[in-house]
């Protein structure tokens, strides 16, 4: 019988326990300059976030408005911002990512932990 490895064991738990989104097999790395940018149409990606999801349901309907069609012009403007923190904590699925803070800074709203910002200078 042969001696496993740390990775080995690692490797093990990834394959048979852990049910991830795959992102470790994707060709590109979190830590890498390139990124994986298909061509889109942003008026198309705009009007599928609209009827994914219900943008009257958020706390600022305008505020969620402005970042939707901003962000749908070019997400990967969007994702090169937050990669550096995404590299910090050592995760590459921006999906989990985004949804993570979500869950954390609106329980953390509620509970009076964080607030809001007004956009005056």
């Amino acid at each position: 019988m042969g001696t496993f490895t740390r990775d080995d064991v690692k490797k093990w738990i990834r394959e048979n326990m852990i049910n991830e989104c795959g992102c470790e097999q994707e060709d590109h790395s979190v830590h890498s300059a390139e990124m994986y940018v298909p061509e889109f149409n942003h008026n198309d990606l705009y009007s599928a976030v609209q009827n994914d999801n219900n943008p009257n349901d958020v706390v600022c309907p305008d505020t969620y408005a402005k970042v939707a069609d901003t962000v749908c012009q070019d997400p990967h403007a969007a994702l090169q911002a937050i990669r550096p923190i995404m590299q910090q904590i050592g995760v590459g699925c921006p999906q989990s990512f985004a949804k993570a803070l979500f869950d954390i800074f609106s329980t953390a709203q509620d509970m009076g932990i964080i607030k809001s910002f007004n956009t005056e200078y």
